[in-house]
């Protein structure tokens, strides 16, 4: 792409099925849709990109904003072939799917939105100031504790493997990994929008976000609502089939 590589993954199914774009919660990458991509095959073509920066992904330009994000889901639809597509995005994800389907409506087929982070201006500020610092390799490798801390620090239940998943996500970003939060912290997800297209908003009660679904509710009443009792910001990985059932049953109900 024009600012770099793009890695993404995939699995093959039926060219007659609709794109599906899958967006993930930084500093993480693509990884986080890996188990779930089998269970989307059958009724659609998914593509899980990681994020300009993240995974596999060549940096983003330092500059870039909300706007630059959503502009690169579609530049990588079209190196995919993909007209038009359905969005799935995850936290930061999420904000970059809703901008590109309200930049491109033409080419969204709908949205999927799985915690959508609705901050309010003072929690933008205070995360601006204070969240995320960046974390460079230092000789003794006190880094990496730092790392493994954070992480515990946020999910005290999660286990060593998805423990791992996560830290490889904050390795692959660098020692600044905060560059896409700081865009959406930059940017007010908390105001009403019109939405588009046909859209899912899912908020699972165990989700660090969970607090946050009912801003976003009141910001997109017209948005169709689902609770996932129990599950938590990683039920892409714990609860695959769970949770590809509930994006076909909202895909299967878009209009053609």
């Amino acid at each position: 792409m024009p600012w770099g590589q793009v890695h993404f993954r995939s699995l093959e199914a039926p060219a007659h099925l609709p794109v599906l774009l899958l967006l993930h919660q930084s500093p993480l990458s693509s990884e986080t849709y890996e188990r779930v991509l089998p269970h989307l095959a059958s009724w659609c073509r998914p593509f899980a990109l990681d994020t300009p920066g993240y995974g596999g992904s060549s940096p983003a330009p330092q500059d870039w904003e909300v706007a630059d994000y959503a502009a690169a889901v579609w530049a990588c639809a079209d190196a995919l072939g993909a007209q038009k597509a359905m969005l799935l995005g995850r936290a930061t994800g999420s904000v970059f799917a809703l901008e590109a389907a309200l930049a491109r409506p033409e080419r969204a087929r709908g949205l999927m939105l799985y915690g959508y982070p609705a901050y309010t201006a003072e929690e933008r500020a205070q995360r601006l100031a204070h969240h995320a610092p960046p974390n460079p390799p230092k000789d003794d490798g006190s880094h990496l504790p730092v790392i493994w801390n954070r992480i515990k620090g946020e999910y005290p239940w999660m286990d060593p493997r998805l423990t791992m998943l996560c830290i490889r996500g904050y390795l692959a970003a660098g020692e600044d990994f905060a560059s896409s939060y700081r865009a959406i912290w930059r940017h007010d997800a908390a105001v009403a929008r019109k939405l588009p297209v046909p859209t899912l908003l899912l908020g699972g009660t165990k989700d660090r976000l969970y607090f946050m679904f009912e801003r976003a509710q009141k910001i997109f009443p017209d948005a169709e609502a689902r609770v996932l009792e129990g599950a938590s910001d990683f039920v892409m990985v714990q609860e695959p089939e769970r949770f590809a059932r509930v994006l076909a049953d909202f895909a299967k109900r878009i209009p053609v």
